[in-house]
């Protein structure tokens, strides 16, 4: 490589690293689960700098600017595909973390917290509308005798101690990233985590899925209408029933049509 071009690529990478240390403070801050991917994907760039900045000298040598010995030559050769090595290594480790990442299914395992008590009519499995004040006595005695999993936008510390649970794993609708949090506009992701979780089991289970007009305001009314109709087929197929508080003050009435048009209206607690 001639001497101007040699130059420009080292600077470029130069120009990355110092940008990418720059921002990371602030990247890992709002993706800590890419914290890995940055970091080995920054230190690929650190170490392709300075494998690049090996080989100047031999681009120097080349252009007459310095004079080497064939050893100390074979040295810096050594030295720079080394260093090469290295950068690809950390690149590869870095996207297979972004893979990891990206793939990652929360590990929900479905857990019956509480006994089943004497009830009288059973709702069958489907996706079902609340439009009670208070749909949490709903849930409540729905978890009795089945596995079940909350998502809401609220805190699941504040879940647990509403509904009285330890063990009922609970899905916190945010942007926020942490642990056993889901972003409102990855509803895909949402959707096959609740999916995996229906799967575990053949047994009666309960989703809580609190939040909707929140997911709306994110994403739009069509596709999460979409996502919740979605959501009702594999509820009959896994014998799984979905509890969705809707308060139709914050929807158009053509949306609200839509929604009791295709899911049924929980009129009232269950037995």
């Amino acid at each position: 490589m001639t001497l101007i071009p040699a130059i420009l690529v080292e600077i470029s990478f130069v120009g990355v690293s110092l940008l990418a240390l720059k921002y990371r403070g602030g990247f890992t801050s709002h993706y800590p689960e890419l914290k890995r991917f940055y970091d080995y994907t920054l230190s690929a760039f650190i170490t392709g700098a300075a494998a690049k900045f090996t080989f100047l000298f031999l681009d120097l040598r080349d252009n007459g600017m310095i004079a080497l010995t064939p050893e100390e030559a074979s040295l810096i050769n050594t030295g720079g595909n080394a260093l090469i090595l290295v950068a690809t290594a950390m690149f590869l480790i870095g996207w297979a973390n972004l893979l990891k990442a990206l793939m990652e299914r929360y590990e929900l395992i479905p857990v019956v917290e509480f006994a089943e008590n004497e009830r009288g009519n059973v709702l069958k499995p489907g996706l079902h509308l609340c439009n009670l004040p208070n749909c949490y006595p709903v849930i409540a005695k729905l978890l009795r005798g089945r596995a079940g999993l909350i998502v809401s936008r609220h805190p699941p510390e504040v879940i647990r101690q509403r509904l009285k649970i330890e063990k009922t794993p609970v899905l916190w609708l945010t942007t926020i990233r942490s642990k056993n949090t889901v972003s409102p506009t990855r509803l895909e992701f949402l959707l096959q985590t609740m999916v995996d979780f229906m799967r575990k089991t053949e047994d009666p289970k309960v989703i809580f899925l609190d939040g909707v007009e929140y997911l709306i305001l994110e994403n739009g009314f069509a596709p999460v209408f979409k996502f919740l109709t979605t959501l009702k087929d594999y509820t009959t197929i896994y014998n799984t029933v979905v509890i969705v508080p809707l308060y139709t003050e914050s929807m158009d009435e053509r949306a609200v049509n839509l929604m009791y048009r295709e899911f049924e209206r929980l009129r009232m607690e269950p037995p």
